[in-house]
């Protein structure tokens, strides 16, 4: 349970910069503006949660790795490299569950502020746990 806690809050912090690169990426692609769609916490079925509650596990696992490469003493440069790779890979950990980058975020967002989801979540990565 401890490293779900963990793993919540890395992954929060995460899909800020998650989001944020995945965004500049699109905003690449299109001319336009584009605003995406406001989900809403019953959106959200057991399966899609499932899929976040392990791809917050991937994430988690993710970071640890590229945080134990990191010494203290890199460039500037080198840890802007250390940061892309590190996202690269947390998006592409997300992707292999099925869930699109954008979903994750939201979902990692709100449940930051929605006391619902949050219990759903945890009760789902519960459920999850003791299954192994």
């Amino acid at each position: 349970m401890n490293k779900f806690v963990k793993s919540l809050a890395l992954g929060l912090a995460v899909a800020c910069s998650v989001n944020f690169a995945s965004q500049a990426a699109e905003d690449t692609k299109e001319t336009g503006l584009s605003s995406a769609p406001t989900m809403q916490t019953e959106n959200f079925d057991d399966a899609t949660l499932e899929k976040f509650t392990v791809a917050m596990n991937a994430v988690s696992d993710v970071a640890d790795k590229y945080q134990s490469e990191i010494s203290g003493d890199e460039t500037p440069e080198k840890m802007q490299q250390i940061q892309q790779a590190a996202q690269t890979e947390m998006v592409s950990e997300i992707e292999k569950t099925g869930l699109e980058v954008q979903t994750y975020t939201t979902i990692a967002q709100l449940v930051q502020t929605d006391e619902k989801l949050r219990s759903r979540v945890l009760d789902i990565a519960k459920e999850k746990n003791s299954e192994s």
